[in-house]
């Protein structure tokens, strides 16, 4: 019969190595070589079963191989994802002076591009991948939003995170807004309001944020014009509403619940768009020089939960 054995050779089976002392037919003598033991046994299990070790083995070999091939893949992947954050974060290389400044044609901000580009590869080192940014046609403002979630034909209708710049300095945040009419359930303004009146998770997550980064929720609508029409900002922890206009100064003081019922009800039916926004004069801005990026991106991860349930994420 044919089979791998040779006399005075050694081979394995489940229980340990050995050594072939005879070959007789069918039947063989075995010595294992820890503890000497010796065992008269069948030539073909002990074929097969030495087969099917050699089997494990090569599977196992290949699978090794794969495992490290996977790992060289995986690692020149991070290593060039490295490379292109590395790479997007060098081109923006902080605000300008000019950055702000009017201009009757065009937009002054020129580096909102690669600002825009960075803080996207930041948020997709930072957080599940996914995020790409958007200039806004004729505007200083940038937006940083999942690209599922981001509909540039119903910009009115979109939550995003931003960063603007006009001539007092620079905003950012994490913006959402409705269009004039009935605003529907599935828009993220919505969604967003019912999960700050009933989401225990997303009111302390947005309750933080403010706390911890001096935020201020700015409400524009549409009444004769579109402006601002509210400010809400925490201070000496009580939530205080301020409103402007030419004739005077208004404010008062709100608890959450007051927060939340002012979202609902302002402008029902018109267009109205919410900014949950850190404010840097020109001076700040320009002094934290590239750093600003990174203060930037870790507001948008703070606000990251409140922008997730917004869009259903």
């Amino acid at each position: 019969m044919t089979h791998p054995f040779e006399v005075g050779k050694t081979y394995r089976n489940r229980v340990g190595e050995y050594v072939v002392l005879a070959i007789d037919g069918d039947r063989m003598k075995i010595r294992y070589l820890s503890g000497g033991g010796t065992l008269e046994t069948s030539v073909s299990i002990q074929a097969r079963i030495w087969e099917n070790i050699q089997f494990e083995e090569q599977m196992a070999r290949e699978e090794e191989r794969e495992r490290l091939a996977q790992e060289a893949r995986m690692a020149l992947r991070k290593q060039t994802a490295r490379e292109q954050r590395a790479k997007a974060k060098s081109r923006f290389s902080g605000f300008q002076e000019g950055d702000f400044e009017s201009k009757k044609r065009g937009i002054a901000w020129s580096s909102r591009e690669q600002l825009g580009k960075a803080l996207a590869t930041e948020l997709n080192d930072r957080a599940q991948g996914g995020f790409d940014w958007w200039i806004l046609p004729r505007q200083p403002e940038v937006h940083i939003a999942r690209k599922e979630y981001y509909h540039p034909d119903t910009p009115e209708t979109n939550a995003a995170f931003f960063v603007m710049t006009d001539d007092e300095g620079v905003a950012y945040g994490f913006r959402v807004g409705k269009p004039d009419g009935k605003a529907r359930p599935q828009w993220p303004w919505t969604v967003l309001l019912m999960a700050l009146s009933d989401d225990e998770e997303v009111q302390r997550a947005l309750r933080s944020a403010i706390k911890t980064y001096d935020l201020s929720l700015d409400v524009y609508a549409m009444e004769q014009s579109y402006g601002l029409v509210g400010r809400i900002s925490l201070k000496d922890k009580v939530f205080v509403w301020e409103r402007d206009t030419a004739a005077q100064k208004t404010t008062r003081q709100m608890d959450w619940e007051d927060v939340v019922d002012y979202l609902q009800t302002v402008a029902p039916d018109k267009r109205c768009d919410l900014f949950i926004c850190k404010r840097l004069s020109i001076q700040e801005a320009l002094e934290m020089g590239t750093g600003i990026l990174t203060e930037i991106a870790d507001l948008f991860e703070a606000l990251l939960p409140i922008y997730d349930v917004s869009v259903g994420a």
